[in-house]
């Protein structure tokens, strides 16, 4: 007997999950190996370089070096208006010989010629004083220090007069200012290779005994570039056994 005013309720059944649809088989991921940990590690550190690289670029030359602002002819004596500071980046070998201050140009002799905008470098320049003598006179190079002298360096003239035991050798420059070297002759052709140099000397009485030398004289140039010296050099020098040169040798040979 059913209760009146009672609906009948439906009947509901749940339908248990099938196991074998709800499973979902996944495969562990490995953890990266140590190969491939080192190999994003450098990845990250060139990156890092080249963007560091990219900033220094970006950011411009951070040293500046002397440049000529005008073309200068050789033996002209520098002044402040030839010089100007430009900012430029240089390899290592070309700041070695650049100037980072005019100052220090300023009154130097131009030994190779000098365009507008040029570097200024060592080897085009030497300091000399203003107002000196300069004298050229041709030597073989094996009387040279073998042909390896450069301007700007320092040297001493001797010269030797006579033969035998009477000869004697007098130093007529000490620590001459070398200004320029020209190369003479060629050593291709059969000749004995011959540099012309070019000599600062500050003294009028130098530059007689100097044209002396090389006249009556067989002249030997000595490199003194960097040479402490201490105590008196001797003037002359002559055999042993050989007679002292007089008073007048040594001051007029």
């Amino acid at each position: 007997m059913t209760d009146v005013g009672t609906e009948p309720r439906a009947q509901t059944w749940s339908v248990p999950p099938d196991p074998a649809a709800t499973r979902t088989i996944t495969r562990r991921r490995n953890l990266p190996g140590g190969r491939a940990v080192v190999g994003g590690f450098l990845v990250t550190v060139a990156a890092v370089g080249i963007f560091a690289a990219y900033a220094n670029a970006s950011a411009g030359p951070t040293t500046s070096y002397v440049v000529a602002t005008r073309d200068v002819a050789i033996g002209t004596q520098l002044a402040a208006t030839d010089l100007a500071l430009v900012p430029v980046d240089l390899p290592q070998g070309q700041r070695a010989r650049a100037f980072d201050s005019p100052q220090v140009l300023v009154g130097a002799t131009v030994i190779g010629p000098l365009s507008g905008g040029d570097l200024v470098q060592s080897s085009g320049v030497v300091a000399a004083e203003p107002g000196v003598e300069q004298l050229s006179f041709a030597i073989a190079a094996d009387r040279a220090v073998a042909g390896r002298l450069r301007p700007g360096e320092r040297v001493d003239v001797l010269a030797t007069y006579g033969s035998g035991a009477s000869a004697w050798t007098e130093a007529v420059l000490r620590d001459a200012l070398l200004v320029q070297v020209d190369e003479e002759g060629s050593e291709a052709l059969g000749g004995d290779r011959t540099e012309v140099l070019t000599v600062a000397v500050t003294e009028a009485a130098e530059t007689l005994r100097l044209a002396h030398a090389v006249n009556a004289g067989e002249v030997t140039v000595v490199r003194t570039t960097g040479t402490a010296r201490e105590g008196l050099l001797p003037p002359t020098y002559r055999p042993s056994g050989g007679d002292a040169p007089s008073a007048s040798e040594v001051a007029s040979p």
